[in-house]
């Protein structure tokens, strides 16, 4: 860092061109992210020829509603060094030089940081800079991660500025090289203009002259304007157009009238100009001493913006035409530009900005309106795009382009009775051609969403028909989308595959990234269909890197959705709590009425853990919201999925559910719609109902190639008929699909079929399997399993209190109806709190009825709830009163020798594995680690987030397991076991969001585990957790 002239561009730009690196002089123009990314990425293509051509194609690519230019900034980056990680094999070097050109500018900025932050190892970076850095690098320094070099640094030594006398004034130079020297502090700028200056004088004025000079950058302008007067009339009026222009040519040049060979003789003098991509520009000192002192007057600089106009507009960059007419205030020609090249513009200029320049009337006409809405819309500004495009539809303005853009954005949102008419109208319009196309097919694919089939296959062949007759690439690519989505409810695979392919050939033709989203996406689905798991997470994962590129949420968040079912169909659970909650934040954070997927997901995942309360509670969320926007997809996989968590509890709720669900049993929703109500069926004792629907799902499935289904359907076949072979099958299917929770419940079925005691031990087995996972859904079949098997030795009664309350007489759970009072419920609680220390009957009173003020009353309550849960524990009175609930001197405590507690069991492991690690038993104490981390169920009491006795306890149980999951974590990845290590990180980060520790250690696993995208992505997010903080990011782990 250093301030202007002491040589840092020319030293860069030596050393640079010596070790190969890639050079980028920042600018004006680089204050625009895509600008600034497409520069770069292209410039590093050069040295690195494989990196993935859609790093430029995606900087210029439009942001989705409302999205944050900072986030596609850090995407941007992350890409770019994942690539670069996978592909250089040596040292490159990438200087920004300029970073002053930008500061004030959040998404250059972040893109700069972020690659700093993130670069791979043989990825170098130098910034060089008139004034500190716009982000903060303390961390980066105490990583040993930066060397500065500052203006003592860059300054000439006194035997260089000896050499520059001599080499510029002769050997006479050399006599008062000592004195410049001095007067200009080795300054280089000022002892190169002071040079300049000498050279044109007398040698006998040169002693006087140097005298007067003085190291401070009132000298240096005063020698620049000096040698600007002497040069020539032609080189002066070329240099002053040259403060409005954004780049300078020869060609420019001579259309501005200079003689040939002028620009070339200015660059070489390298006082005034210095190199720009495809051109040249004036250095920084240059353009603000003449901005300051001879500037160009209105009617100058609006003559040199609209010949320099004329010239870019002939070579294809309208854009720096915009740009000059931007920066001289020439209204009429920003007028003539849009109405030109509006719509390109508005994609790749700054159209807001020349918007501005004209009067309130022409700003509100039509085609002005329409412009500002694309531009809007392709900044991410969604709302106010809507509100723009939709006053251009009101008026003579309207086409098939407005109507395109505006129903997509309601369309995006789940409006789907304001998309329909929209979309309906373009078409209709029929201009422009290819407009018109796609709004057919995107009618389509609302009623497609809305389950209307005949109206989305009719809409498809017309979008399909028009497409083709235009040949355009865009409309042909979403025409075949949609008829492949078409295929999919039919359930045709060949026709789903054959469209699928010929729709990514035409997107890619296109070069339109957000297609090429939707249609991986899409894939992905495709593949969840037939139970492909791992298929599927692979689109996901080339969707995900593009929409990271893009931004674009709607499209984003199917594909994170969709990540998330295929991380439930693989039993990782952790990552699809994660993805399904991004899913959901990103439709909600959109306005977006279509949540129901990444929810349903989540109530999902939350079954799966056990938290069934939760579960039925997003899923009668989805129901609300799906079924006013007509959304069916959503709407049946949540009546699905509540039928069969209500069907224990309330089997008729559930019947009425299923039922509500087999309305909906069209398309991709009839086999699994039969299959929940089957098991709704089975599950309320209705056999021959569940049978039937078997019958009908079974061919379903098999036509539809969806394995998971045929999975189920073997296994609720063997749960109906009893039949150990089918229970065999089931759970061939399942493994075969690579579901190990689907595996795990048929294992179970086949257990309930074996003898008592080999089922026990299945089951118990299964159990261990299940928690490693995170799963404890099964908890309650396998407590059958295992009290079939008879009472484990001692286990009078269990109490579980982490997670989910539970009350186990042996292997028996109490069932809620038994308890009579929640106040006996809490009481036990309480109890349990205490960790088998007595609390005084008046204290209980207190926690439990806080407004009693009759004390005899209270404590005559509490005698009551005394009794109810010494009978709830003990309803055959077989051991004495106070065998689990002591009362002792006016105080009540659990007499812990005769109960098994789950909050000291785990305390114990913890206790224990900390014992074994001090004493150096590694592989003993990580035993004991794991087993604790299995053993926490879940926050003590979760149930009861506020009750002030449950804090203490609940904290030191938490710190506890964060003490264990870390410790295997570190562990796994020694070992190398990376998937195992970044499930453990993934635990502890949804404990806390912000640990700093896990965040940096996930990233870690997942980049050792060749999971570089997921890398890249987790640390973005850390990235931005720690700026809420206001803390600066660490470097990227490596």
């Amino acid at each position: 860092m250093a301030t202007t002239g002491y040589g840092k561009s020319t030293a860069l730009a030596g050393w640079g061109q010596a070790v190969g690196a890639v050079l980028h002089l920042l600018g004006p123009a680089d204050r625009d992210l895509p600008t600034l990314a497409g520069a770069v990425a292209a410039a590093l293509s050069r040295k690195v020829p494989d990196l993935p051509a859609d790093l430029v194609t995606a900087a210029a690519a439009p942001l989705g509603p409302d999205a944050d230019e900072l986030s596609k900034a850090a995407a941007l980056a992350g890409a770019l060094t994942e690539a670069l990680a996978t592909r250089l094999r040596r040292g490159l070097v990438l200087i920004f030089d300029g970073i002053e050109a930008i500061a004030g500018a959040p998404g250059p900025v972040r893109y700069v940081e972020t690659l700093v932050r993130a670069a791979p190892r043989h990825l170098h970076l130098v910034t060089a800079s008139r004034a500190p850095l716009p982000f903060p690098t303390a961390r980066l320094r105490q990583d040993h991660e930066v060397l500065d070099l500052d203006a003592t640094d860059l300054a000439l030594t006194p035997a260089e500025t000896a050499a520059w006398a001599r080499a510029l004034l002769g050997e006479a130079g050399a006599d008062i090289a000592a004195e410049l020297h001095r007067t200009c502090g080795g300054w280089p700028a000022a002892v190169q203009a002071a040079l300049d200056a000498l050279a044109r004088e007398d040698p006998a004025t040169w002693r006087g002259t140097v005298s007067g000079l003085a190291a401070n950058s009132a000298t240096l302008e005063r020698l620049t304007l000096a040698a600007f007067k002497d040069l020539p009339a032609a080189m002066r009026e070329l240099l002053r157009a040259a403060t409005v222009l954004p780049v300078l040519t020869s060609g420019l040049a001579a259309t501005l009238g200079a003689p040939p060979d002028t620009l070339d003789a200015l660059a070489g003098r390298g006082l005034f100009l210095e190199p720009e991509p495809g051109g040249h520009r004036l250095t920084s000192t240059a353009g603000e001493v003449l901005a300051r002192n001879l500037p160009l007057d209105r009617h100058e600089a609006h003559d040199v913006a609209a010949v320099a106009a004329r010239w870019y507009v002939e070579h294809d960059r309208p854009e720096l035409a915009l740009r000059a007419a931007v920066a001289t205030g020439h209204a009429g020609l920003a007028a003539t530009l849009l109405d030109a090249h509006g719509p390109l513009l508005a994609e790749r200029g700054d159209v807001l900005a020349a918007l501005e320049l004209l009067p309130e009337a022409a700003r509100r006409a039509p085609p002005m309106l329409k412009l500002a809405g694309i531009a809007e819309q392709h900044r991410g500004h969604w709302t106010r795009a809507r509100e723009l495009l939709a006053e251009a539809a009101a008026g003579p303005g309207f086409d098939a382009a407005v109507a395109r853009r505006l129903a997509f954005i309601d369309h995006m949102r789940g409006d789907f009775d304001l998309a329909l008419p929209m979309y309906e109208r373009g078409h209709a319009h029929g201009l422009p051609p290819a407009d018109a196309a796609m709004c057919a097919a995107s009618m389509a694919s609302v009623h497609w969403l809305k389950g209307d089939r005949a109206a989305c296959a009719e809409l498809a062949d017309r979008a399909l028909e028009q497409a083709m007759g235009l040949g355009d690439a865009s409309a042909l690519a979403m025409a075949n989308t949609v008829l492949a989505m078409l295929a999919a409810l039919d359930g045709d695979r060949r026709a789903n595959d054959a469209y699928y392919l010929r729709a990514l050939s035409y997107a890619e033709r296109a070069g339109d990234l957000v297609q090429l989203i939707r249609i991986h996406a899409n894939r992905a689905s495709r593949h969840l269909d037939e139970a492909a798991y791992a298929e599927a997470l692979a689109e996901t994962e080339i969707a995900g890197r593009l929409s990271d590129l893009v931004a674009f949420a709607p499209f984003a968040a199917l594909n994170v959705s969709n990540r998330a079912k295929a991380l439930i169909g693989l039993g990782r659970l952790e990552e699809a709590a994660a993805e399904a909650a991004d899913a959901a934040a990103r439709w909600e954070a959109m306005g977006s009425r279509l949540t129901g997927a990444g929810l349903n997901r989540l109530a999902a995942v939350h079954a799966l853990r056990g938290d069934r309360t939760a579960a039925v509670a997003l899923y009668r969320q989805v129901i609300a919201h799906s079924e006013p926007s007509g959304e069916v997809q959503a709407l049946s996989q949540a009546l699905n999925g509540l039928a069969v968590l209500l069907a224990a509890d309330d089997p008729e709720e559930a019947a009425r559910i299923a039922a509500r669900a087999l309305e909906h049993a069209a398309g991709i929703s009839g086999v699994s719609a039969r299959v929940a109500a089957a098991q709704v069926a089975l599950a309320t004792g209705r056999h021959e109902r569940a049978r039937a629907l078997l019958d009908e799902a079974e061919p379903a499935a098999a036509g539809r190639r969806d394995h998971a289904a045929l999975a189920a359907v073997a296994e609720l076949r063997a749960e109906l008929d009893g039949d150990a072979k089918l229970a065999d099958e089931a759970v061939r299917r399942w493994a075969a699909v690579g579901d190990p929770i689907g595996r795990a419940r048929a294992e179970l079925v086949r257990a309930a079929l074996a003898d008592p005691v080999t089922g026990g031990e299945v089951a118990a087995a299964v159990r261990g399997r299940m928690h490693a996972i995170g799963c404890r859904a099964l908890d309650d079949r396998i407590d059958a399993l295992v009290a079939r098997a008879g009472p484990p030795p001692g286990a009078k009664l269990t109490v579980e209190t982490m997670g989910t309350f539970r009350v186990l007489r042996g292997s028996v759970p109490v069932p809620r109806t038994a308890w009579q009072s929640r106040k006996a419920r809490d009481l036990l609680k309480i109890l349990v709190s205490r960790r088998g220390g007595a609390i005084g009957r008046e204290r209980l009173v207190e926690i439990l009825w806080p407004e009693q003020e009759d004390e005899a009353v209270g404590l005559r309550r509490l005698n009551v709830m005394v009794s109810t849960l010494r009978a709830v524990l003990d309803p055959e009175h077989t051991w004495p009163a106070d065998e689990f609930v002591v009362s002792d001197e006016g105080a009540l405590r659990l007499e812990l020798a005769h109960l098994k507690v789950d909050v000291e069991d785990f305390l114990e492991l913890t206790a224990q594995a900390a014992r074994l690690d001090q004493a150096g038993r590694q592989a003993e104490a990580l035993a004991r680690w794991a087993a604790a981390e299995s053993a926490y169920g879940g926050e003590f009491c979760e149930e009861d987030p506020y009750a002030d006795w449950a804090v203490g306890l609940r904290e030191q149980l938490r710190l506890a397991y964060v003490q264990a999951a870390a410790r295997l974590a570190l562990a796994r990845a020694a070992e190398h076991r990376y998937d195992e290590a970044a499930r453990y990180w993934l635990r502890l980060l949804e404990r806390d969001r912000y640990d700093e520790r896990a965040h940096l250690g996930l990233v870690r696993v997942l980049d050792l585990a060749g999971r570089r995208g997921d890398a890249r992505r987790r640390y973005r997010l850390y990235a931005e957790l720690m700026r809420e903080l206001e803390v600066e990011p660490a470097p990227y782990p490596t």
